[in-house]
């Protein structure tokens, strides 16, 4: 490589070269941390696994005896005290119970279309129209094109949601706050039973504040509610006992991690809990690495053609690279450079698995490299951006 062409280059395109630097920089600690924070997840899970015992919490009453050990249960829910709406004639025996309110507004929406009778081919003209909908945020009106006639209120008059039962038991254990809050197979509510409120009317399961049901004006108010954690639904929970309560686990081996608590509808075993967590982790890691892929591969196509032309001239580079198009040689180049990131942090927690991801950011490489006995064809010594 021709390393005076290479400075030459960067003089000339230094500002778009270093934007691209940044975002790569960017990507890769992206990468970093989301596979740091996997390797976490599952050492955290391990711990609280390995320390967690199965107890019968249908029994005598033995909270003395497990206070301060990680425990996993497993029944149904007891809920002590029901949550309630009287403004809506609601009482519901569940863990959670959620109000969404929605506002009647204004909407703009915007298309644009090429303005093929001027003169100049590059003008294109704008159309606004307006509609109604509901909505569960403020529409700001005074950002819009064509304001009057198209006015919203500047406030919500009241908001969304969630209640939180106070007294949930699985047979003499309390649940905590923040294992109750895991709770989160929610069941729409559609109520018959009328609010005794005047100023409040009941239509296919909405309630709506309003002169009317079924006239909406700007700035009415439809509110719906759901629930979550039915009584006597079955549900397994793992965490630490703390005066008879269940409560988040702090991993010993990371003091300043979050503290952990699982909790599922179902009734699992241990190994059970313990797989389905496991897949869930490893579904959320994937997508932030397909996230990072995407990022590279975007990082990638923003660098001038002219330093692919450069890099293309290496040695090692085989022919069949060389006449590769643009899009596919930053496809390949992304797709290992991902791969490399991914595997830095498993190479210091698991060699095996980081040295199986490092040997596939290797292997695109090597297919499309001469070391494996491909000799560079000189016809197509110059890469060319298709």
């Amino acid at each position: 490589m021709d390393w005076s062409a290479v400075c030459n280059h960067f003089k000339q395109t230094w500002l778009t070269t270093l934007m691209s630097c940044i975002l790569f920089c960017g990507v890769t600690y992206f990468l970093i941390w989301a596979e740091g924070h996997a390797i976490q997840n599952n050492l955290m899970l391990d711990e609280i696994m390995s320390a967690a015992e199965t107890i019968d919490v249908h029994s005598s009453d033995e909270a003395q005896k497990y206070e301060g050990r990680v425990v996993h249960i497993v029944g149904p829910l007891r809920i002590l005290e029901p949550i309630s709406e009287p403004d809506y004639n609601i009482q519901v025996l569940a863990v959670k119970l959620r109000k969404r309110v929605q506002m009647y507004q204004w909407v703009e929406e915007t298309t644009e279309t090429e303005n093929f009778i001027s003169e100049h081919a590059d003008e294109s003209q704008k159309t606004y129209w307006y509609r109604k909908e509901w909505k569960d945020y403020v529409v700001d009106s005074a950002l819009f094109y064509i304001r009057p006639g198209h006015h919203n209120p500047t406030s919500m008059p009241m908001f969304s949601e969630t209640h939180i039962a106070e007294n949930v038991k699985i047979g003499w254990m309390f649940l905590g706050i923040d294992v109750k809050r895991k709770v989160n197979d929610y069941y729409e509510i559609w109520s018959d039973s009328r609010p005794e409120r005047s100023d409040i009317k009941l239509h296919s399961g909405f309630y709506y504040h309003g002169n009317s049901a079924l006239e909406h004006e700007i700035g009415d108010l439809r509110i719906h509610f759901s629930y979550a954690g039915r009584e006597d639904d079955i549900y397994t929970a793992v965490g630490v006992v703390e005066s008879g309560t269940l409560q988040p686990y702090n991993p010993a081996n990371f003091p300043y991690a979050d503290p952990l608590s699982l909790l599922r509808k179902g009734s699992y075993s241990l190994k059970q809990l313990y797989d389905l967590e496991k897949r869930d982790a490893n579904t959320h890691t994937w997508k932030y690495r397909m996230l990072g892929f995407v990022q590279v591969f975007a990082s990638a196509m923003t660098l001038h053609p002219e330093w692919l032309t450069l890099f293309l001239q290496c040695k090692w580079v085989s022919s069949n690279f060389r006449r590769s198009s643009r899009l596919w040689v930053n496809l390949v180049l992304s797709f290992s450079y991902t791969l490399l990131v991914i595997s830095i942090p498993w190479l210091f927690h698991k060699a095996t698995f980081g040295a199986l991801v490092l040997g596939g950011a290797v292997l695109p490489l090597l297919h499309y490299s001469t070391f494996l006995g491909r000799e560079p064809d000189s016809r197509y010594a110059r890469y060319e951006d298709r």
